[in-house]
């Protein structure tokens, strides 16, 4: 008779076990919540404008309920003519001027977190990828064709590829194996400086000011000095943030013959989900140094060199991973080939462009990139951060959900019973 340790061991053989895992952030990383947060009513802006606050609402609710003749003064002027502001976090803002701050994803507590589903959703980029690339040429072909007679909207537009690749339902997807927990924030947001850059021409860009011109009804040109240009602020995971979640392979659908032959997962689609570290690294480097190629072009007004510089120390963390590690792009700022996985070829690439009018045909598509500054330099790319499989949670880390994952079970049988020793079966004879 098996041991209670053997029947643990061969369930989770069959069935698959959560992966403990890290998350570090090597540039900022936001993940928007869909809210923005209003100058004079979530936060307030020193009077030298460098320095501003962003103002607990609770905090504010319970300000004006002490003091209720304060409530005609927030009404009519917002937080400026309160005699007393509530205390918020402050942050320097060197006199950029800050209309309004993109709020970070948060939980019913307030804390922020990165939504499993974002990381998901750049694994399952690359691992489509890969698997739309190890198609036949005439494969590849049929599959576009139907994409390009497609009567149906812009964002239908990947369905024949996603349905070839991953499945035509939710039932026989094949990212229905792999499950992501959200990671949740051991540190609060900080706040990060970006202006969006466009192109003029293929070496010449500008920094976007957004709006139009009263005096022509025609938007602004772009700006050869972004302190000219529209500050874009949001909240974000700093660089060098480390955080946990956990991730689960199903086991029993990936080995299963019965469950294979019934989900139609073909062998080369189950590779790519085992070998996840080397798929994405090798995607997010061929994205990296696609993106240093463009950056490296644009020279007018100035080469952006430390942007060239973060993307190359990027590149050089991918060649010196552990074989537990990747480092890939998530949410915010990953734009429109972090999103579609930029796989078409320049030929197909312009039939889509055509027929749904994506950019300005003499310009490459796409044309824009949000740039986080630092001291009032562009320098980083959104988004970027470094996964390290099978790690260990710190002890004193009380924010992490899935410490049990990284715990053997029968360490945690013993922790909920208060043993020092489970005793094993023993085999008895039959009388």
């Amino acid at each position: 008779m098996a041991t209670i340790e053997e029947r643990i061991k061969s369930s989770k053989q069959k069935l698959g076990e959560k992966i403990p895992c890290s998350i570090e952030v090597l540039t900022p990383v936001h993940i928007g919540s869909g809210v923005k947060l209003a100058n004079k009513i979530d936060f307030k802006i020193s009077e030298d404008k460098q320095r501003l606050a962003i103002i607990n609402q609770s905090d504010l609710i319970k300000y004006l309920e002490e003091n209720p003749d304060e409530i005609e003064n927030f009404l009519s002027n917002k937080l400026e003519k309160l005699k007393k502001t509530p205390d918020g976090k402050t942050y320097n803002i060197n006199g950029n001027y800050v209309g309004e701050i993109y709020q970070f994803e948060r939980d019913g507590n307030g804390k922020p977190y990165v939504p499993g589903s974002s990381i998901k959703g750049a694994i399952r980029t690359a691992i489509l990828v890969k698997l739309f690339s190890d198609l036949s040429q005439e494969e590849r072909e049929k599959i576009l064709n139907e994409a390009k007679d497609l009567r149906k909207g812009e964002n239908w537009a990947s369905e024949p590829i996603v349905n070839e690749i991953f499945g035509s339902d939710s039932n026989y997807n094949l990212m229905r194996t792999l499950q992501v927990n959200d990671a949740y924030s051991r540190v609060d947001v900080d706040l990060e400086h970006l202006h969006l850059m466009s192109l003029k021409s293929e070496n010449e860009y500008g920094w976007k000011k957004m709006g139009k011109d009263k005096k022509t009804n025609q938007p602004f040109p772009l700006q050869t000095d972004p302190k000219y240009s529209t500050s874009i602020f949001v909240e974000a995971l700093s660089i060098g943030t480390k955080d946990y979640f956990s991730m689960n392979l199903d086991n029993f659908l990936l080995d299963n013959q019965l469950a294979k032959n019934e989900l139609k997962f073909k062998e080369g689609a189950i590779n790519a989900v085992r070998n996840l570290t080397s798929i994405i690294n090798l995607y997010s480097i061929e994205k990296l140094k696609s993106e240093k190629q463009f950056f490296e072009k644009l020279t007018t007004p100035k080469k952006l060199n430390l942007v060239i510089k973060e993307i190359d120390n990027l590149i050089k963390k991918i060649e010196n991973l552990s074989k537990d590690e990747f480092i890939m792009r998530i949410s915010w700022g990953s734009g429109w080939k972090g999103m579609t996985g930029d796989y078409l070829d320049n030929n197909w690439l312009n039939i889509f462009r055509q027929k749904y009018r994506l950019g300005r045909q003499n310009l490459p598509f796409p044309k824009t990139r949000r740039i986080v500054f630092e001291e009032n330099e562009p320098k980083y790319l959104t988004g970027w951060i470094k996964v390290k499989l099978n790690v260990i949670a710190e002890k004193e880390n009380k924010n992490f959900n899935e410490e049990e994952a990284s715990m053997d079970v029968m360490e945690r049988l013993k922790q909920k019973f208060n043993v020092k020793e489970i005793k094993k079966n023993k085999t008895t004879k039959r009388r």
